[in-house]
């Protein structure tokens, strides 16, 4: 009976022991860095030259363990994370003509149309600009009509303006644009044999 007894102590005294033994085992300092991706490290053996120490203060466990834990005064800190909103890329696209797209008109007018995800006002504006030239004022609608454009393949592109500053700019494309000449030959008359 007794060696019964006996053999019930040992493992919870092992496993006292080992626990008690552990204690100054622990780090007393932790070390923290941050990389060059912006992460948080922390650690009980410094990495790098300019880490940070935080002491830690170790509490001696003695006596009934439960007792000890429950005597314990416990902080809690509440953090609030505020995230920001990502910011909204502003942006403008062509919606016609399209890319490579051939036009017919023997006056020579181009419609263009746009879209943008900006609000235009006095100080956002749109302007077009033709082979690599501003056409116009900058505007706050996103409609255009050219005339009296010569035949041929034409570079078009939306900006979007702001205090005289480009913010945004569409993908250029490229449109090709046929007009009859004046020089056309006529016809010549059916004549009777």
């Amino acid at each position: 009976m007794k060696l019964s007894r006996f053999m019930n102590v040992i493992p919870s005294t092992i496993v006292a022991i080992m626990w008690v033994t552990s204690i100054p085992t622990h780090a007393s300092t932790i070390y923290s860095w941050t990389d060059d991706n912006g992460v948080v490290h922390f650690t009980d053996k410094p990495q790098v030259s300019n880490a940070k120490t935080y002491d830690l203060s170790v509490t001696e466990v003695s006596g009934n363990i439960e007792q000890t834990v429950n005597t314990i005064d416990t902080q809690t800190t509440d953090i609030t994370v505020v995230e920001e909103p990502a910011k909204t890329i502003t942006t403008v696209s062509l919606v016609s003509p399209m890319h490579e797209q051939t036009i017919r008109n023997n006056e020579g007018i181009i419609n263009i149309h746009a879209v943008t995800n900006s609000k235009l006002n006095n100080q956002t504006q749109a302007q077009l600009v033709l082979d690599g030239i501003i056409k116009g004022e900058p505007q706050t609608n996103l409609t255009w009509q050219l005339s009296n454009i010569d035949r041929g393949s034409h570079q078009l592109q939306i900006q979007l303006v702001k205090g005289g500053k480009v913010i945004a700019s569409s993908d250029s494309i490229t449109v090709y644009l046929h007009r009859a000449t004046v020089k056309a030959n006529k016809p010549k008359p059916v004549q009777p044999r």
